[in-house]
Formats: C-alpha cells, structure tokens, sequence
C-alpha cells in the first residue's frame, strides 16, 4: 500500500509540475503560433494576428487567469477540452466566449488597461456589460 501511495505521489507530483510548464514562454504554448496549429482557431489567429493586440500580447495573456498555479490549471483544463473536441469533431461551427472564459477576459481587460478604466472601473458592475461586449471586433473582428 505504501508503495502504491508513494506512486501516486509521485504521479500527482510529476503531473503538477507538467501543468505549471504550460506558463513557461519559452514553451510558446501561449502563442498564436501553437493555438493557431488547430485548424479550428485559424480564424481567429488570422484576425488576432492584424489586430493591435498582436504587438503587446499573446494569446495567453487574454485567454488565460495570470496566476502561475491557477492560469496553468486553467490552461491545462481549456486545452485538454479543445484537443477533445477537434479530436472528436465535436468543436462548435462558431467559437464563442462561455461561463468562466468571460470572468477571465475581463479581469484581463481590466489588468492591462486599468489606466483607462480608473474613473469607469469594472463595466460589469451596476447591471453593466463585459468589456468585450462593446469591443469584441477589436482584436477578433469578423470578416
């Protein structure tokens, strides 16, 4: 029982650690470069790659939580569902923000341009709207 209890650990320990490396840049598993080798989000690396986000930040810094534990957890957890779906070809024909996706979004909105939003705040509060709601073709404008 010890033995299969120190495995475990072992697992759980080994696993962790592969999760928190999706948050190392040199891995460029934020990148437009790796999220655009699924062939369902090339149109929206196509629009993200014109738009002026594509100067200042990647995919990552948008689409994922900036805790080291909780954005490679959350990463691990979108990723993991979307290479099930394309593998199952049960990807949705329109890829839509859903649920905690847009909680994170936002909290990045709000990171990055607090300097704007110091008088607006958080757009969400008293009844209001996510940020994207009013700037969703900004970065992935349709055709």
């Amino acid at each position: 029982m010890k033995r299969v209890l120190k495995w475990l650990g072992v697992l759980a320990v080994v696993g962790f650690a592969m999760m928190l490396m999706i948050k190392i840049p040199a891995l460029g598993l934020s990148e437009a470069a790796f999220c655009g080798k699924c062939h369902v989000m090339e149109e929206q690396v196509l629009t993200y790659q014109h738009s002026p986000h594509a100067s200042v930040a990647n995919c990552g810094d948008c689409h994922d939580p900036h805790g080291l534990v909780t954005g490679s957890a959350f990463a691990a957890f979108v990723g993991t569902r979307d290479v099930y779906r394309v593998v199952t070809n049960t990807a949705p024909a329109e890829i839509r923000t859903k649920g905690l996706s847009k909680n994170v979004l936002q909290a990045n909105c709000l990171r990055c341009h607090s300097n704007l939003l110091c008088e607006v705040k958080d757009t969400r509060e008293n009844n209001g709207s996510y940020c994207f709601h009013c700037h969703q073709e900004i970065v992935h404008n349709k055709k």
